[in-house]
């Protein structure tokens, strides 16, 4: 996976009319595009057990678990990262919640975009969801790229 650019809005932005301050990442998942979660093997598992809060994710679906229910039916590796940035964030005690991934019409080119306090923690947590996420993969299965994420 490749960060191909990241920036925070300030103001208001195409992305969300109530919330001012995101983080907008355009990410390149490779080969993952391929590649749902649900043909990852034990990635369902290994996410469960690595971040177990995403629990109170309720994703699309409404409800407590949403978000592993996606997981386990197969999504993007997109919008796996979405997640994992916000809920770092949480876990930092720091009060967000909105988050969008959207392809970009370029193939494996997602927009990754997420609700942030301040820059430096949102750039932080894209930066972080991105390497969590790589590890959340066995290597021996896919081939991503190891540049520096910035």
């Amino acid at each position: 996976m490749k960060i191909l650019n990241i920036k925070v809005t300030n103001g208001p932005n195409l992305w969300s009319v109530n919330k001012k301050r995101l983080v907008v990442m355009e990410l390149d998942i490779e080969d993952l595009e391929t590649k749902p979660t649900n043909e990852i093997d034990g990635f369902y598992q290994r996410i469960k057990k690595a971040i177990p809060s995403l629990q109170d994710h309720y994703c699309s679906e409404g409800v407590p678990g949403g978000f592993f229910n996606r997981v386990e039916r197969g999504t993007w590796m997109g919008h796996v990262i979405e997640h994992i940035a916000i809920e770092l964030q949480v876990l930092a005690g720091l009060e967000v919640g909105f988050g969008k991934a959207r392809g970009t019409g370029v193939k494996g080119h997602y927009n990754i975009v997420f609700e942030c306090v301040d820059a430096e923690s949102g750039e932080l947590a894209a930066e972080k969801a991105v390497l969590i996420a790589k590890n959340l993969y066995p290597p021996d299965q896919l081939h991503v790229s190891d540049n520096k994420l910035r």
